[in-house]
């Protein structure tokens, strides 16, 4: 094993923040993802369930340096509003996480 074998990953990680958490679509509410990477890259945006069935995957071509924003209105790839619940959020560049949390829907 490579000593500082982890270093890659760590510095390749982004804080993703998304907001407001918990949020309600059918109210017409968006949530939005936010983040500041390093460099300039191809990503995708990729939603799931609690039962890891894709709900949303959005290509993003991230901008190095500055503050990147998507905005998520609720629906999934086939423009149906998703339930409530939590759902699980990863930010990829080919086949490396960048970043990754959670999102709350309540549906009102």
């Amino acid at each position: 094993m490579k000593p500082y074998g982890w270093l890659p990953a760590l510095l390749l990680a982004l804080t993703v923040i998304n907001y407001p958490n918990p949020f309600n679509p059918r109210a017409g509410e968006l949530a939005t993802f936010e983040c500041t990477p390093d460099a300039t890259q191809e990503a995708r945006l990729i939603v799931y369930d609690l039962a890891a069935r894709l709900v949303l995957r959005h290509p993003l071509n991230l901008q190095g340096g500055v503050k990147n924003r998507f905005v998520w209105n609720g629906y999934d790839n086939d423009n149906e509003l998703i339930g409530s619940g939590v759902y699980l959020y990863r930010l990829m560049a080919g086949s490396v996480t960048l970043g990754k949390g959670k999102v709350w829907v309540i549906n009102r």
